[in-house]
């Protein structure tokens, strides 16, 4: 076989083309390889990650592969645009023999899955990538893949460090929350002009660690009641509450605090029980109305703090009244009933167990069964013995005559000096406007008796009507006079 000679200038071609590192331009003339001189650049950061890449094990790329999903490229996790060359600009990196300038390619659109991109790219054998792509399109593939490895680790990495931030929460943070939360507002239905709704500005934050009335407790942990207050002796009590008197350390005064005997677990339970808070607290101060101060859950409980009062008008704990005692009973509670109507709220529990005296002033209290007149509200009677005919025959169209009939009722078992039986003619009597004459009494009284408690609601006097009765002429001048 002949061997071809080469000449000085061919041989220094074949020479170049050995010491190609990083993949020349290069023109191809017949058999011949003429390689464009251009000066070696120096070693940049991304050629020595690419140079670096055949030491990742394929381990290694099978947990990238797996982990890929997981990424989030920094670009994407900033919010700042991938990289692309502009249009039109021109970059003379290397040099032709033919052309002076080469306009650079764009950068090609970035793959969504950069990195197994990037695996294709290491199959391609290199004498392919330098045979075909220009010098600079290689430099920047190169860059260009470097520049996503590491932005894959750093967004990887943040991600990571994010969520781990948003699963682990504390338990003390958790217990403090649920602590210092405070309740939703709630609206007041008592209240005609009410701005405020049913509100809960927490959300959501809320339900992942109290209920809709929380339970709550002193500053130190312990139970409010016992904080705030020492108890003296119980002084109430009846089906549903305890009633106390108690002393309140922080002011030195005393009060009555009534709390619910059994624990009220469901909402609907709580919000019930509310309603006598509610419609105190939107009655506001009234003489004859015994006075609310504050209230709250504790233990599925509901604690109301109350004036104290010296004591009720039961007959099974005090002696009989005179005349003029319960006429002045009958005047005072008639003006808290006023009160009370002219507001659009319904007592519907009067009885001498509701009627409080402090200090020669008569009372009215236990709103556990207050409602609205326009009858918005759910209607639920107090003690049978004092109701009319219409409640029990569920005819709720006049519920203010409702409280005229049991307030004649209680006056007439005050007059009698003995409680009413729980049934029997006496009551039917009653309910018919059949009153027993009581010795003793002035007929101006029995007579008004006989219209409060007349069976036709309509033919009742109201509160207002009812004070203006001549017969408490005298109960009016005893007040003005003191």
């Amino acid at each position: 076989m002949k061997r071809k000679n080469f000449s000085g200038s061919e041989m220094q071609a074949a020479n170049a083309m050995t010491v190609s590192p990083t993949g020349h331009l290069t023109e191809q003339i017949g058999q011949v390889t003429l390689l464009a001189f251009q000066e070696t650049p120096s070693v940049s950061r991304f050629q020595k990650l690419m140079d670096d890449r055949d030491l990742l094990s394929s381990s290694d790329i099978n947990i990238a592969a797996d982990e890929e999903k997981d990424c989030i490229l920094s670009q994407d996790f900033f919010c700042t645009p991938d990289y692309i060359t502009p249009d039109g600009q021109l970059i003379s990196n290397c040099f032709d023999s033919n052309k002076d300038n080469v306009p650079c390619p764009k950068s090609p659109e970035k793959s969504k899955i950069s990195r197994s991109k990037r695996y294709r790219q290491e199959e391609v054998p290199h004498d392919i990538l330098d045979t075909v792509l220009p010098c600079h399109q290689q430099n920047e593939d190169h860059a260009t893949d470097s520049l996503e490895y590491e932005d894959d680790r750093l967004g990887k990495t943040l991600i990571d460090e994010v969520t781990q931030k948003k699963k682990y929460v504390s338990q003390s943070a958790v217990a403090l929350r649920c602590r210092v939360m405070p309740p939703p507002c709630i609206k007041n239905p008592y209240l005609s002009e009410t701005v405020m709704q049913d509100l809960d500005i927490f959300g959501n934050q809320r339900s992942k660690c109290t209920g809709f009335f929380p339970s709550v407790t002193g500053g130190d942990g312990g139970s409010r009641y016992r904080t705030d207050f020492h108890e003296i002796e119980q002084i109430g009590f009846g089906n549903f509450s305890r009633v106390f008197k108690v002393l309140k350390r922080i002011d030195g005064c005393l009060y009555a605090v009534k709390y619910s005997i059994r624990q009220l677990h469901q909402n609907t339970e709580r919000r019930r029980a509310l309603m006598e808070v509610q419609a105190l607290a939107a009655l506001g101060s009234h003489e004859n109305i015994v006075g609310y101060y504050s209230s709250w859950f504790e233990n599925e409980q509901l604690y109301i703090q109350m004036e104290l009062c010296d004591r009720s008008l039961s007959l099974h704990t005090n002696p009989p009244m005179s005349t003029e005692k319960v006429l002045a009973a009958m005047y005072q509670i008639a003006k808290a009933l006023q009160f009370m109507h002219e507001r659009g709220i319904a007592h519907l529990d009067v009885k001498p167990d509701n009627i409080y005296m402090k200090n020669g002033v008569y009372k009215l209290g236990d709103f556990g069964f207050a409602t609205l007149l326009n009858r918005t509200l759910p209607v639920d009677e107090g003690d049978a013995r004092y109701m009319p005919p219409e409640i029990l025959n569920e005819n709720y169209e006049y519920l203010d005559k409702v409280d005229i009939f049991s307030l004649g009722v209680a006056v007439y078992e005050l007059l009698k000096g003995s409680p009413l039986p729980d049934s029997g003619t006496q009551l039917l009597n009653l309910r018919e406007g059949k009153i027993p004459l009581l010795p003793g009494h002035s007929m101006q009284l029995q007579n008004l008796l006989k219209m409060m408690l007349d069976p036709v609601p309509v033919r009742r006097p109201s509160a207002k009507k009812l004070l203006e009765n001549p017969i408490f002429d005298r109960v009016r001048r005893s007040n003005t006079s003191t």
